[in-house]
């Protein structure tokens, strides 16, 4: 027995990592991923599938639906509950991420991001009874995004989760506005690589 409590044996560490949860972590012996790879793969999976359902991209406000769509993380929790980032996959070539105007750096080097623009936000929180306007602006910048991405002119898009004002203001814009969220889950987007 030992005097100090508060301390765990290398034995114990040991059976906790390789026993306990073997699965979530890597150790010395496993090859490491190649995530430029990962990254790839999966942005293929979704831009597959959007083309399958016939949308010109699909808007992510999950972060981990972006995470797995782009490979981008940044305050995962806090944006599990603001609407303050999101990202614009289309379903040929490279992603756009509208994210703080003091993160954009996170991303630099992501190959599966075409650009990093600054989110428009307009969510009560952030914009109390300007949300009509603010919520018109970011509907703006997605219609114009959309129009420079390949694809343009179909107004499919499909959405992940969308408030009410961006649904009208978008709707007004003439887009037809498709379930992102069945289209990342159900047809089981969080896939392994080869099969694995």
């Amino acid at each position: 027995m030992t005097d100090q409590p508060n301390r765990i044996s290398a034995r114990q560490v040991h059976h906790a990592a390789h026993h306990t949860t073997h699965h979530m972590t890597l150790d010395d012996g496993s090859t490491p991923v190649d995530m430029t790879r990962l990254r790839r793969y999966r942005l293929e999976r979704v831009q597959a599938e959007l083309r399958k359902r016939d949308c010109a991209a699909v808007l992510l406000y999950d972060p981990l639906n972006i995470r797995y769509a782009t490979g981008h993380h940044n305050m995962t929790v806090w944006a599990l509950h603001n609407r303050t980032k999101y990202c614009l996959v289309p379903a040929e070539g490279k992603a756009v991420l509208f994210d703080y105007k003091t993160a954009a750096w996170i991303s630099e080097g992501l190959e599966t991001l075409a650009e990093v623009r600054f989110a428009i936000t307009w969510f009560y929180f952030n914009s109390a009874g300007r949300t009509p306007e603010r919520a018109k602006k970011w509907a703006a910048e997605i219609d114009d995004v959309l129009k420079g991405m390949a694809g343009a002119g179909n107004k499919r898009l499909a959405c992940d989760h969308l408030d009410p004002h961006g649904l009208w203001e978008l709707e007004a814009m003439g887009y037809s506005i498709q379930d992102g969220e069945g289209g990342v889950h159900e047809h089981d987007f969080v896939g392994r690589l080869d099969g694995a």
